[in-house]
């Protein structure tokens, strides 16, 4: 069995993968949510902050915008940190990952819908196409394959 600390690439590599492809697909998904909604970014923010706090942060201030987008940010990196750190083990992940990035992309997609959400202070709320197609398509293309892909470029395929 080996270690995902013996491994041989430099931490560096794996914590700039983990940095540039949350940080990319985070910045990507926020863009598309303010562009299909025709929102502005602190009001997202304040949408995202209902997971938290309910509908009543909606009427909150820029603290909360800032917490929700602190989260969705959070969230992004921690989807990025998961396929990175799993890659290391299973390489194929990286040396496939215009096949894997958007299947990943799509478990995000229904993890989210699926568990998170309903978890949440927001509860459960399927959008109606064709905002429900952007939103699959961007995780798939925009979240699943840009982590893929950072992870393929600053670690490599093998």
């Amino acid at each position: 069995m080996v270690s995902i600390v013996a491994d041989t690439r430099p931490r560096r590599r794996v914590l700039a993968a983990i940095a540039l492809g949350g940080l990319t697909a985070g910045v990507l998904d926020f863009s598309v949510a303010c562009a299909e909604s025709g929102l502005a970014p602190l009001t997202i923010g304040k949408a995202v902050a209902r997971g938290w706090f309910g509908k009543a942060a909606m009427h909150g201030g820029t603290d909360v915008a800032v917490i929700g987008i602190v989260s969705h940010f959070a969230i992004t990196m921690a989807f990025a940190a998961a396929f990175v750190l799993v890659s290391l083990r299973a390489p194929i992940l990286r040396r496939l990952f215009v096949v894997t990035g958007p299947l990943y992309g799509a478990a995000i997609f229904f993890f989210m819908r699926f568990v998170v959400l309903p978890l949440s202070a927001v509860g459960y709320a399927m959008p109606k196409p064709p905002v429900l197609y952007i939103e699959f398509a961007g995780h798939l293309f925009l979240v699943g394959l840009v982590i893929a892909g950072a992870a393929r470029a600053l670690i490599g395929k093998d």
